[in-house]
């Protein structure tokens, strides 16, 4: 009886696997086919960016309104940044993924202005709080940049030469630029105009000028991490010629920035968290070559408005996370609240090329 159970047994293996294989032969046909769903391309680019990013000190005295103390803009005009892009999906869901970096170079030019009469005299009226009393110019140094992006888009077909994909983005981006010298002027803060207030950093009879070696004076470090939301349109404008444009707001950017004031010893540690803080937008143009091969064109302005967060301070370098004290204290029974900004805004130019696989 064990025998005949096994031969049974066996049979009905045999039978399964018969008819396993009438199956695979009856849809494998379909499962190919179906491998056109999947694509699969990758681009190398190289863009030219004209862009400012802004670093802040605000100052704010027992809750009587944010004024601003100090600001540094660092220029990069321009930035040569290289791009490859890996993009990959199956029918009309799309995730792609793209790695940047920038080469060191001069970049334009870093300017810091204070305003002393919002430190010396908390209480001066608005007209004299908002008078520049120091500006000097530096020249401004890449000394490293790269970064990274991920995005996740769904494309749905308007009609036959339209399309509109919403998207979400997050990226990631590490920098370090210098200031090298610095010349300008100083407003001399050991006298006051006759109102009882500094003068401008222009003034012909109250201000001097400064002149730095060509050493470095100041330097920021800053990690920025940003998630964006956003659509785009494609057109077919003809077989060979594609035009896109695209709109996004920024959801959450996070900033940490090491400035260091190398003069002075003094090395600041700015945190900034905050949401729907700016737009970015984006033309674009692709030519066609063949069905696997374009030159891609495109032009994108981004604007991230002032933002602010905490300003922390450690007299040495190399500080750890721990050291850096809040730059905020108190004085004769008022509280003075000093917090950071950063802003940013660009201009890019691209030209790269794509390929698709499939």
């Amino acid at each position: 009886m064990k025998r005949n159970k096994d031969v049974g047994g066996g049979r009905n293996k045999t039978l399964l696997l018969l008819v396993f294989a009438l199956v695979c032969a009856l849809t494998c046909p379909n499962l190919y086919a179906k491998s056109s769903d999947f694509h699969f391309s990758v681009e190398a680019d190289a863009t030219l960016r004209f862009a400012e990013q802004g670093e802040y000190v605000f100052l704010d005295v027992d809750s009587a309104g944010r004024r601003t103390l100090s600001y540094l803009c660092w220029e990069q005009k321009p930035l040569f940044i290289p791009q490859a892009k890996v993009s990959a999906g199956w029918k009309n869901l799309y995730l792609s993924f793209s790695a940047r970096t920038a080469f060191p170079t001069r970049c334009g030019s870093v300017f810091d202005s204070d305003w002393l009469n919002v430190s010396d005299f908390p209480n001066c009226p608005d007209e004299y709080a908002n008078i520049k009393t120091n500006l000097t110019e530096s020249e401004c140094k890449t000394d490293y940049y790269y970064g990274f992006s991920g995005e996740l888009s769904y494309m749905f077909k308007v009609a036959d030469s339209l399309s509109f994909s919403p998207f979400a983005e997050l990226s990631y981006t590490h920098s370090s630029f210098s200031a090298i010298g610095a010349t300008g002027s100083y407003y001399n803060t050991n006298g006051t105009e006759a109102n009882g207030y500094y003068g401008s950093y222009n003034d012909a009879d109250g201000s001097y000028d400064i002149e730095m070696s060509g050493d470095e004076v100041l330097s920021l470090e800053r990690i920025v991490l940003e998630a964006w939301l956003g659509g785009r349109f494609n057109m077919e404008i003809t077989q060979k010629l594609n035009m896109g444009f695209s709109l996004a707001v920024n959801l959450w950017t996070f900033v940490q920035s090491l400035d260091s004031h190398l003069v002075t010893g003094v090395y600041y540690l700015d945190e900034i968290e905050d949401n729907f803080g700016g737009i970015r937008a984006e033309l674009d143009f692709s030519y066609n070559f063949s069905k696997k091969s374009s030159l891609v064109f495109a032009t994108k302005y981004t604007a991230l408005q002032t933002m602010e967060g905490s300003s922390k301070e450690a007299t040495w370098a190399n500080a750890s996370y721990d050291e850096y004290v809040d730059c905020s204290y108190w004085q004769n029974g008022r509280y003075y609240k000093c917090t950071s900004g950063f802003d940013f805004s660009s201009i890019e130019f691209t030209l790269g090329y794509r390929h698709v696989f499939n």
